[in-house]
């Protein structure tokens, strides 16, 4: 019988509580050494252990004891960019924008902890990565540091248990992930939670995510399970900003207004609960379909739905169940393409969604002759549908809160209707 290996950071010369010592060199050595024996477990004890870039390697995992903080270093040259031959310009968003990003770029791609090609890794525990909030003003935005964990080209991956806190950029970044767990994971403030970029059959489930930018986002996902997670934002719940094949949205409270703010713009008010916007961050060219959204429960946000399709993309069919909505604060929920792209199948069922009324009697009028462009909310207060070619609508209550001179829903440009609806005025 093969005993597993276990080395702790502290055997390889790290040293808690001493902000002024970078212990990657350290950490590196230890993980190193474990993966030359067969892999195995590098556990972070209890204490604050500051740190730059440190890379994981294939067979280890990095265990977090009660007590553990993995906090990064201060310094943004502690911190070094992705280095990997895999070709990732597929995944470049918000080109032309103070948003634009690339796997390429040596100041949007560093990272404190790597996971490279690696296979059977993660981490573990009831510690803490702390990412420090490091300030790059050579980064996106003129702002944003390191993200806290970036995973490029990796299979059969856990994490588990531990919290990500104060991250510089993404708490999570990933590309091309396959068979991946994410899982009672707690991650607070920084700007995205988990943010991947081509992903097969991964699970994110259970997690407790206070984020000031989007939850959950990323996108070219393929059997991506987001189930039974509690997601606060002052952004989106999830975003996806590229096409997806097989997406199940099951069992999640998702609110707001965010508990953290927007460290960009220092809003707190959250805006989709859940918003498939592919192309919505650059060309993302691909179909949508199999997207089934199931038993979510949502207060607080601008809309519980937002579907946005690009020329680039298609839809086949989305299915919505279950929904329960409270507090939509100002928009009605959606599927849509604003050029000519469609969408096959909407089914929705069980749902219950409250809005928030605007009560302006000028408002129906006000759309007469108006570009979609310019629209500032939609047409009708509760459900919009258009580019559809069969839209089947049983059993849902639509409920405004206080007045409103709009009708509840409205389809345009869409072939089969069946729509059976409760209106609560």
């Amino acid at each position: 019988m093969l005993l597993s290996v276990v080395v702790s950071i502290v055997s390889f010369g790290a040293v808690a509580d001493n902000d002024s010592i970078n212990n990657a060199e350290s950490i590196n050595r230890a993980i190193d050494n474990c993966a030359s024996i067969g892999g195995g477990v590098v556990t972070v004890p209890e204490g604050v252990f500051t740190t730059g870039s440190i890379y994981l390697k294939s067979g280890v995992t990095l265990r977090l004891e009660r007590g553990a903080v993995l906090k990064g270093s201060a310094r943004i040259e502690d911190y070094a960019p992705l280095v990997t031959t895999l070709d990732l310009s597929e995944y470049e968003s918000g080109r032309g924008t103070v948003n634009y990003n690339s796997a390429t770029d040596p100041q949007w791609s560093l990272a404190m902890v790597f996971v490279v090609g690696a296979d059977n890794v993660g981490i573990e525990g009831e510690g803490v990565i702390d990412g420090n909030g490091v300030r790059n003003p050579l980064g996106e935005e003129g702002m944003r540091g390191p993200h806290t964990v970036l995973l490029a080209g990796c299979g059969n991956v856990t994490f588990k248990d531990f919290t990500v806190r104060n991250s510089a950029n993404y708490a999570f970044l990933g590309y091309r992930l396959d068979n991946a767990v994410f899982d009672r994971l707690h991650i607070n403030g920084g700007w995205d939670g988990i943010h991947l970029r081509g992903a097969d059959d991964v699970t994110i489930s259970r997690c407790e995510m206070h984020t000031g930018d989007d939850a959950i986002a990323g996108g070219y996902w393929r059997r991506m399970k987001i189930e039974n997670n509690t997601l606060n934002s002052s952004c989106n719940g999830i975003r996806m900003i590229m096409p997806a094949d097989g997406l199940y949205v099951t069992g999640n409270e998702i609110y707001g207004p965010g508990e953290f703010e927007h460290i960009t713009s220092h809003r707190t008010n959250s805006e989709a609960a859940i918003h498939l916007q592919p192309g919505g961050w650059g060309s993302a060219p691909g179909r949508v379909d199999n997207v089934v959204i199931r038993d979510n429960n949502v207060r607080g946000v601008l809309t519980p739905l937002c579907v946005t399709l690009s020329e680039d993309n298609t839809a086949g069919t989305i299915t919505v169940e279950n929904l329960v909505a409270r507090d939509v604060t100002r928009m009605a929920m959606s599927v849509k393409s604003w050029g000519s792209a469609p969408t096959d199948r909407v089914v929705m069922r069980h749902c219950d969604m409250e809005f928030l009324g605007i009560d302006d009697p000028d408002l129906p009028a006000w759309f007469e002759g108006k570009p979609t462009s310019e629209w500032p909310v939609f047409p009708v207060w509760g459900m919009y549908f258009r580019n559809v070619k069969d839209v089947s609508v049983s059993d849902v209550v639509l409920r405004v809160k206080g007045k409103d001179y709009r009708d509840a829903y409205m389809c345009d440009n869409v072939g089969r209707q069946k729509i059976k609806i409760k209106e609560v005025r």
